[in-house]
């Protein structure tokens, strides 16, 4: 069980050394996996290139250093009009050593075009030095065609000394003075367990009065957790 971001961190730059293909990455927050991701490739001696998807965007080049080759990529295709499947697809043109970030892939790989997909890329990948990143939302399973393909690798939530660090940010950021010490211990107390970016806006808006309001934030932070383990609605697709 990776427990820090050190051990991520060392799980995933093993993933990389190895040419590990397919990598599914489960996290509380794809947007900072996604900086992490990027900032960690830079201290390699050269940056690969690095391609995302999204059901929005579609296919997209992350870092302007990848627009020449989403632009092959691509073809004659609209990068808007990539779907689910078709990503994986154009992933097949991708340079050597390249990676794809395929956002909330637990929505779409139990689709049977989308497992294929995903299967098919792991001899072609390994033998490039190519990477698949799944991001995932915590917990989510694979189905079993993939289980025994894809490496899991799930990021820890911020450290006591992340979150310290989230608090101080804040403070300045809202123009206050540095929080004393015990400010900082009861604002980091009332925040772990949760992600940075929910932290972080957590945090920003019990700012009441220039001081932290701790029983709002321990509230705030008590609707985060009750929303995010909240059962989904058996009758939604009925009703929309």
């Amino acid at each position: 069980m990776i427990r820090s971001m050190e051990e991520f961190t060392s799980a995933f730059r093993a993933a990389r050394c190895v040419s590990t293909p397919l990598v599914a990455v489960r996290t509380a927050d794809p947007a900072s996996t996604t900086h992490f991701i990027i900032e960690n490739l830079k201290k390699g001696p050269d940056l690969p290139l690095l391609l995302g998807w999204d059901v929005v965007r579609g296919l997209y080049a992350v870092g302007r250093d990848s627009g020449e080759e989403l632009a092959r990529v691509l073809g004659e295709r609209q990068a808007a009009n990539v779907g689910p499947v078709d990503a994986l697809l154009v992933a097949q043109q991708l340079g050597d050593d390249g990676l794809v970030l395929y956002s909330n892939a637990h929505r779409f790989w139990n689709d049977p075009g989308v497992m294929q997909g995903i299967w098919d890329l792991r001899d072609s990948f390994k033998a490039t030095g190519r990477m698949l990143v799944l991001l995932a939302a915590p917990g989510a399973t694979l189905p079993q065609e993939l289980g025994q393909d894809v490496l899991i690798l799930d990021e820890p939530l911020p450290s006591t000394s992340h979150l310290e660090q989230i608090v101080r940010e804040t403070f300045n950021a809202a123009n206050l003075a540095e929080p004393e010490h015990p400010v900082i211990v009861k604002a980091v107390d009332a925040l772990i367990g949760l992600a940075a970016f929910p932290a972080e806006q957590a945090l920003a808006i019990s700012l009441v009065k220039r001081q932290l309001d701790t029983e709002d934030l321990w509230e705030r932070k008590r609707q985060i957790i009750e929303q995010s383990t909240r059962p989904a609605n058996p009758f939604r697709s009925f009703l929309q």
